[in-house]
């Protein structure tokens, strides 16, 4: 069965400032198939809250339709989840602009992963094996995203197996990705998997340990999550 621990928490920048958090995450860990989004408003747009948080939502709007199909490819999601996105917004898109990184299976053997802008998507195997998947360099210091002049090229998009038992995948904005020791990673998603996930409030923990962020002076919103699939005799 598959299992989820995410949070998202503002960064110091942002408490300061008394603005809310500009990440957003959203995760459907279902029994055919699963979701995981992560979204990072851009601060420097004045609807980046929303724009984050419509385009998780647009997200599963394009997954639930592109689920149904057993050859709808990576690209014909994502063209969906742009539309969507925009359809949800009440504002301008480009005072919306958002990253968005997501992992989304579709109950036919299949599993997309995309990522537009800044942050991390990685793979845990059963065996601790980590691959990152590769995101697209950045042009001249600027930031692709939802929101500003991009065409689909400047997506990374791939197509993989689903989690297997014991496989998990971690998705997280700059904020955190940002301050990660890459040898690290596996040992960080065994972590959540095996000291937070058998918490009942698992992402109240969390959510504690990302206020607690150990790097000095980061000053960014912080979100993580960790979706993995689990014997369904461990709950």
């Amino acid at each position: 069965m598959m299992r989820v621990v995410a949070s998202s928490v503002r960064g110091p920048a942002h408490r300061g400032e008394g603005l809310p958090c500009q990440d957003a995450w959203m995760a459907v860990p279902g029994p055919r198939a699963a979701l995981a989004v992560v979204c990072d408003g851009m601060g420097s747009r004045p609807h980046a809250r929303q724009g984050s948080r419509a385009a998780t939502q647009a997200a599963r709007d394009a997954w639930r339709m592109w689920s149904r199909s057993a050859t709808g490819s990576v690209e014909d999601l994502i063209r969906l989840l742009e539309v969507c996105w925009r359809l949800r917004l009440r504002v301008p898109a480009e005072q919306a602009a958002t990253t968005c990184l997501l992992y989304a299976e579709d109950g036919h053997g299949r599993a997309a992963l995309a990522q537009l802008g800044d942050g991390l998507i990685v793979r845990r195997s059963a065996t601790g094996t980590v691959t990152v998947h590769p995101s697209r360099a950045e042009g001249l210091g600027r930031t692709q995203a939802l929101g500003t002049p991009h065409t689909l090229a400047d997506w990374s998009l791939g197509l993989t197996a689903p989690l297997g038992v014991g496989e998990a995948i971690a998705l997280a904005t700059d904020g955190v990705s940002d301050d990660l020791d890459f040898t690290r990673l596996g040992a960080l998603i065994a972590w959540v998997i095996d000291e937070l996930g058998p918490h009942p409030h698992a992402g109240r923990l969390l959510r504690t340990e990302l206020h607690r962020w150990p790097v000095p002076h980061h000053r960014d919103d912080k979100t993580l999550l960790v979706l993995w699939n689990t014997p369904t005799s461990k709950k």
